[in-house]
């Protein structure tokens, strides 16, 4: 007999690859597979070599169990545990433990807690429970569907937990990632009773449903929103602090100003559990949050205690109930693309190579950027995704889902998810970065907005629009050598084919921006293209940019802060850089209360004027006119019956005079505007001001 030892591999239901040091290697190997009561033999198809090892390709006559748990024996009687590889990745797997039923994670009563865990390839699992300093340990039996299942007596409430499973030969300990809540940094998960939370009787939406043209979205940080020390906010930084409206000279900010303005729904960015912030010390390091750990946990950052099982949940029910009462919506900015560190996330951990797509070459793709791509196409990957959203809705009352780089997600798990969401809440607001990105699925099965035709319940934010606006700008000037997705007769009519074809299928697609968290602030773009720019145009250019946002046709989308011009000291990505520049100055309002003021009034404008925000593709075609009178002049007009608005554009850096043929009033000039009486005398003729917009009706 010869000692030797080898890895083995299942790849498919007939094939395992076994990898044995070349040290070890021999002729006449050869190989069985066993369980206590059965001896299976398996052929050697190849045998390949490399300098450290060789790779022997073993086939099965039939298909193997995947119930079962088997060794890889030599002829020695060496043996190894056949470890569960790209068999995971194979459609007969979720064929085989697809689960469809809604009890994984914790169900608690004060009587017995019940725990179901999905783990088809694990040997073996137990549950570690600690409560008043005491722990116990209860094992996990094996039912359906590769679902693990127990009850424990007693009252579990606040006991910390986490599950000791064995898989593919090795003890791991992992969180459940179907909690609703943890200990501080994504440690153990939390038990908790469900009738101490908000909304168990249903939530309590914002009194004005809006369809989405009608909307107006304002994107926010929950930390950036209160971090500036000056500001007068009593808990900076947290989700309490959202609902705080300090008094900044005669203004109230915070909360107050968001409706002062007039916003419809905001946006926050992410608020579920991330890795990039330390919980118990968040003012150590900065970071936006795109790095998702437990889809389903409040970031810890934001709460009054994070080691608190109850405080991160409540707080953030809490804030979104004071937007509600408020009548304002709030939409979630969710990450269901990649995760922050692929090897030690939680379904990593479970299944290993299950969550993530794989290249040919077997390597995980990173069309995200970030080192992993969520398989959203497989079966308990979808359905994970639809569990955590339709909770952000249920359990906490989010109006809307804003989808990081939702490209890179499939077409099927979208369209699933619109349906469910809407036999929940018929009004859900749903959009994401269109972007189409190389990711291990074919491009016509995935969400991205060369695909709007297929989602149609979906919004994708307007690249188009942002570039043609800031770059039209930029250069004083009509555009040259652009895609038609990029004309100003389709940007500033949703897209949905004034000119050419249609980019979008409805103006609730086409999400209208100029700025973003992403990128530079406008105001800061213009200075970084054209350093010799001067300060009055520079203000003159992102305040231009702005108005465009609000006067077209689409889903008007405002960067928190834009309003009063805020910047990033030039900075393109600030995802990681300290309060000091991404905290929201405050202070700087009080520098442009003007502009502040006119903002307020041009989005009661568009409230009180439905040509500016029309529903349908039908409805703009017919309405909408856009057209350059010269290269630096727009003149875009709507009429509908009996109503009939002039939208004049001047690109340019000089005044521009327009021929009043229709006899139309001025009711928008910068800074003035009324919705309902001519700011200025009828004339035959009227001027643009330089990189300013003129309203007539």
């Amino acid at each position: 007999m010869s000692f030797r030892t080898f890895q083995a591999y299942l790849d498919n239901t007939r094939l395992i690859n076994l990898q044995l040091p070349i040290i070890y290697d021999a002729k006449d190997l050869s190989f069985t597979l066993e369980t206590d009561d059965q001896v299976i033999p398996l052929t050697i198809q190849t045998c390949k070599s490399s300098t450290e090892h060789c790779l022997y390709s073993l086939t099965l006559e039939e298909d193997i169990d995947l119930e079962q748990h088997y060794l890889v024996y030599d002829q020695d009687r060496n043996k190894t545990v056949l470890a569960f590889r790209h068999i995971v990745q194979e459609p007969i797997f979720d064929q085989t433990f697809d689960y469809d039923q809604d009890d994984l994670g914790a169900t608690y009563s004060s009587k017995a807690t019940s725990f179901a865990f999905w783990a088809p390839i694990s040997e073996q699992v137990l549950i570690k429970l600690k409560k008043d300093g005491k722990e116990t340990v209860w094992p996990l039996l094996r039912q359906e569907k590769g679902v693990w299942k127990t009850t424990i007596p007693g009252d579990w409430e606040r006991a910390s937990y986490t599950y000791l499973h064995k898989v593919n030969g090795q003890w791991l300990e992992v969180h459940d990632p179907y909690a609703l809540s943890s200990e501080a940094n994504s440690g153990a998960s939390f038990i908790i009773d469900p009738k101490k939370l908000l909304n168990t009787t249903g939530v309590k939406r914002a009194k004005t449903q809006l369809s989405p043209t009608k909307a107006v979205i304002y994107e926010m940080s929950v930390r950036d929103f209160s971090s500036q020390k000056d500001a007068g906010f009593k808990e900076p930084s947290t989700f309490r602090a959202l609902t705080e409206s300090p008094k900044l000279g005669k203004r109230k900010i915070g909360m107050q100003h968001l409706l002062d303005l007039g916003i419809t729904h905001i946006q926050l960015m992410p608020v579920y559990d991330f890795g990039s912030v330390d919980e118990k010390h968040p003012e150590q390091v900065y970071n936006w949050g795109y790095d998702p750990v437990q889809y389903n946990v409040p970031e810890g950052s934001f709460a009054s205690d994070p080691e608190d099982p109850y405080a991160r949940i409540l707080e953030l029910q809490e804030t979104i109930a004071a937007y509600h009462e408020a009548d304002m919506s709030l939409i979630m900015d969710v990450v269901y693309n990649h995760v922050y560190d692929a090897d030690s996330f939680a379904f990593e951990k479970i299944v290993p190579g299950y969550f993530y797509r794989l290249n040919e070459q077997k390597q995980r793709t990173d069309g995200t950027f970030c080192g992993n791509d969520v398989a959203s196409e497989r079966a308990m990957v979808r359905r994970f995704i639809k569990h955590s959203v339709k909770q952000w809705v249920n359990l906490y009352g989010f109006d809307g889902f804003r989808f990081d780089l939702m490209g890179i997600l499939d077409i099927q798990t979208m369209n699933e998810l619109a349906e469910e969401l809407k036999e929940s809440y018929p009004n859900v607001y749903l959009y994401g970065e269109g972007w189409k990105m190389a990711t291990g699925l074919d491009s016509e099965l995935l969400a991205h907005q060369y695909n709007a035709a297929e989602l149609t319940d979906y919004g994708f934010f307007s690249d188009n629009f942002r570039d043609t606006i800031k770059e039209t700008i930029l250069n004083k000037q009509r555009l040259t050598g652009f895609e038609w997705t990029s004309s100003m007769a389709n940007i500033l009519t949703a897209n949905v084919g004034l000119e050419t074809a249609s980019h979008f299928q409805s103006p609730q697609q086409a999400i209208n921006y100029t700025e973003c968290h992403d990128n530079a602030t406008v105001f800061d773009y213009f200075k970084m293209e054209d350093p010799n720019i001067s300060p009055k145009e520079r203000l003159a250019s992102a305040r231009l940019a702005l108005h465009l946002v609000l006067l077209a046709q689409g889903v008007p989308f405002l960067h928190s802060g834009q309003e009063f011009f805020r910047h990033k000291d030039l900075l393109d990505n600030s995802y990681n850089i300290p309060d000091t520049i991404n905290r929201l100055d405050w202070q700087s309002l009080l520098n442009y209360e003007e502009d502040v003021d006119f903002i307020r009034e041009l989005i009661s404008f568009r409230k009180e004027h439905p040509l500016l925000s029309l529903e349908s593709r039908e409805e703009i075609l017919e309405a909408c006119q856009v057209e350059w009178l010269n290269d630096s002049l727009v003149r875009y007009q709507i009429s509908q019956q009996d109503e009939q608005m002039t939208i004049l554009i001047n690109f340019g850096s000089k005044d521009q005079t327009y021929q009043n043929e229709l006899g139309q009033e001025v009711f928008l000039s910068y800074p003035a505007i009324s919705s309902d009486k001519a700011i200025a005398p009828l004339a035959d003729n009227y001027v643009i001001p330089a990189k300013q917009v003129l309203v007539l009706k």
